[in-house]
């Protein structure tokens, strides 16, 4: 996939994320064909409870992806829940799982690690307060701070600067072509001062272990020099891991709902099978080289 495409997948994945009176809370960014990242102080914006709540909210939130689909709104719920506790790394993360068909053309972004963030240019989608519709930021990586979050620089005058209503955007990094991690916090103390900072790419996945399957899922999607029929059999395994994908999820949220003991042993049974499946297909699509 050519850099350009790379970056197309990108904006396709960022979402628009709604309170309950459907005004703009935040963004978002697609990790799967069923999951989004997020802020968790922006899904308590959204459900209109407190910040730091620690419970996983059950309440439903709604998205948009205004880049390619704007205003056709899906319906999500958390999975995941990292609450916000200042000072921690590991906090202030959500996972949400999609209720409904994704628009066409939405996609998930390439994931993407890194020791060395200096310098590297950045690009950025947000809705800050007045524009719903979003605005782009730009700047530069600095480098890690004490709570091994990222220092990040909209440096352009005039320009944009990374305020709230960036949080939970992806950040997309020009020299790795992928998304570096996800804006966290704006610098409020101090006047004229363009810095915020972003959750790591590999924080995120040390905190979320299903993110974990989504960087080795791209590793194995970015084979160079592949010839025709093994592209077609690399796409075919794809998919059907896509829907193995969604099968496991929906049996894994029927065990967490099920008190009946053979039947909890039925549907763990079923999460077997289609692990080892999954695993299978993997294997294979590693043999593609």
């Amino acid at each position: 996939m050519s850099n350009e495409n790379y970056f197309q997948v990108f904006k396709s994945a960022i979402a628009r994320i709604y309170n309950q009176n459907g005004k703009v809370v935040g963004a978002g960014f697609l990790v799967s064909q069923y999951h989004f990242l997020t802020c968790a102080h922006v899904v308590t914006a959204a459900l209109s409870i407190v910040t730091s709540t620690q419970q996983s909210p059950d309440g439903i939130i709604e998205v948009d992806f205004p880049l390619i689909a704007p205003g056709q709104k899906v319906k999500a719920k958390v999975v995941f829940w990292q609450p916000v506790n200042p000072g921690q790394s590991k906090e202030d993360i959500a996972g949400l799982h999609i209720q409904d068909t994704l628009p066409t053309g939405v996609s998930p972004v390439k994931l993407v690690t890194t020791s060395d963030y200096w310098q590297h240019k950045f690009r950025i989608f947000g809705f800050p307060q007045g524009h719903d519709a979003g605005v782009w930021a730009d700047g530069e990586l600095r480098d890690i701070q004490a709570t091994r979050w990222i220092q990040i620089e909209a440096i352009k005058v005039p320009g944009y600067q990374i305020e709230p209503g960036f949080s939970g955007s992806p950040v997309w990094d020009e020299s790795l072509q992928g998304v570096v991690g996800m804006a966290v916090a704006a610098e409020k103390k101090r006047e004229n001062v363009k810095a915020a900072f972003m959750m790591p790419t590999t924080v995120l996945v040390e905190t979320w272990d299903f993110l974990n399957q989504t960087v080795e899922q791209q590793a194995i999607n970015s084979f160079p020099s592949l010839s025709r029929v093994q592209e077609i059999k690399a796409k075919e395994l794809n998919k059907r891991l896509v829907i193995l994908e969604g099968d496991y999820e929906a049996v894994y949220n029927q065990l967490n709902y099920t008190e009946n003991a053979e039947s909890r042993n039925n549907l763990q049974r079923q999460l077997n099978r289609i692990e080892q499946d999954m695993n299978k297909i993997v294997e294979q699509l590693k043999m593609i080289k």
